[in-house]
């Protein structure tokens, strides 16, 4: 983990610059960090390990819009999970889906989607981190971008929603597994 005892602004330079070595030399390098951001920016391709296993291996666009598992779509970014009857009433199938908050449409009470209340909110600088409660022990995360305008409080109701292109259907056993 070269880059790991950096100062954020440092970290940032180094990348480019490794990753400009990398292209000048035209050769493999394999770059191990536990820093997911890192990771996603730095790799053509990554290889995500769990317990000794591979559970993935693909590009960082791969990795964070089509994770293969449960534990991977965890590993890299917050996430949405939904299985059995939650997956079916937001996504239409029982099996195992995952939606990213940023892909969720916060709009308010009364438009098309799924109705909640705001439980908590984060202020995060380039977005404002929302969990809405949509009942029924079902809690969503949700990314707003930062516009600037005043953040929603705890309490407001809101309606949720997202393209059918956010939802990811995930697989529940890593590459190699035995059924």
């Amino acid at each position: 983990e070269p880059l790991g005892a950096l100062d954020l602004k440092l970290r940032e330079q180094m990348q480019l610059e490794l990753k400009a070595l990398q292209r000048q030399l035209g050769i493999t390098f394999i770059f191990v960090t536990h820093d997911q951001q890192e990771a996603l920016s730095m790799s053509d391709r990554i290889c995500i390990f769990n317990q000794g296993k591979i559970e993935q291996i693909a590009a960082p666009d791969t990795i964070y819009d089509a994770p293969a598992t449960p534990f991977v779509a965890r590993f890299v970014g917050t996430v949405n999970l939904f299985e059995g009857e939650q997956a079916r009433r937001l996504c239409g199938d029982e099996r195992q889906m995952m939606v990213r908050p940023e892909r969720i449409r916060l709009a308010e009470a009364g438009s098309p989607g799924w109705s909640g209340e705001v439980r908590e909110v984060e202020y995060l600088g380039p977005f404002v981190r929302y969990r809405v409660d949509l009942g029924e022990q079902l809690e969503l995360i949700v990314n707003h971008p930062n516009e600037g305008q005043a953040r929603l409080p705890r309490g407001t109701r809101v309606s949720l929603s997202w393209p059918e292109q956010a939802i990811h259907r995930l697989h529940t056993a890593p590459l190699g597994a035995q059924p």
